[in-house]
């Protein structure tokens, strides 16, 4: 993502955050919300507020950000029919979310372990609770969202948390890496 000169006029600062607003919005699944009028132009404001001060994290390089696309021939970014040894896997079933969330969340689970990392479902986070946490001696540890997630969790957590990268899965086709500095 590009970065700011603090010398930059305030035009081609503001042109960038839009742009990192749009990429923003084109990139990350949010939930939605149905209500009046009213309330439907306060979350609008809201969310431009929210994305804008996601963008100046990015800018002012607090935050690398990072879109990742599968493209041919990978089939997953996971490692399918992991062989885990038992002792290892958490075998709780898992109720979090709907049918692809759990089976993607079990699959990302899976690919960790077999990479040696030691996996724990639904962290505790500044704000809220991430899917997955993935952590290995001498790594960064990894919180993971599937899915749908709230733009302000995700804004309190990247000001909030260092050195750990959260990824975010919104689909079986991109993943976004945000690197906390």
């Amino acid at each position: 993502m590009p970065h700011l000169n603090f010398y930059s006029p305030w035009y081609e600062v503001e042109h960038k955050i839009q742009e990192e607003i749009e990429w923003l919005t084109n990139s990350i699944d949010t939930f939605s919300n149905e209500e009046n009028f009213d309330q439907k132009i306060c979350n609008e404001i809201f969310t431009r507020y929210l994305l804008r001060n996601i963008a100046l994290l990015i800018l002012s390089q607090k935050v690398q950000a990072t879109e990742i696309t599968k493209e041919p021939p990978l089939k997953s970014f996971w490692k399918l029919n992991c062989k885990i040894n038992n002792r290892k896997r958490n075998k709780k079933t898992i109720f979090h979310g709907k049918e692809w969330h759990a089976k993607t969340m079990k699959m990302i689970e899976n690919h960790f372990l077999s990479l040696g990392y030691k996996v724990i479902r639904e962290p505790n986070l500044y704000l809220g609770r991430a899917d997955l946490e993935g952590y290995k001696q001498r790594e960064k540890p990894l919180f993971i969202e599937i899915g749908t997630i709230s733009l302000f969790k995700l804004w309190t957590n990247l000001r909030l948390m260092k050195n750990c990268i959260y990824l975010i899965v919104p689909n079986d086709d991109r993943l976004i890496e945000f690197v906390c500095k």
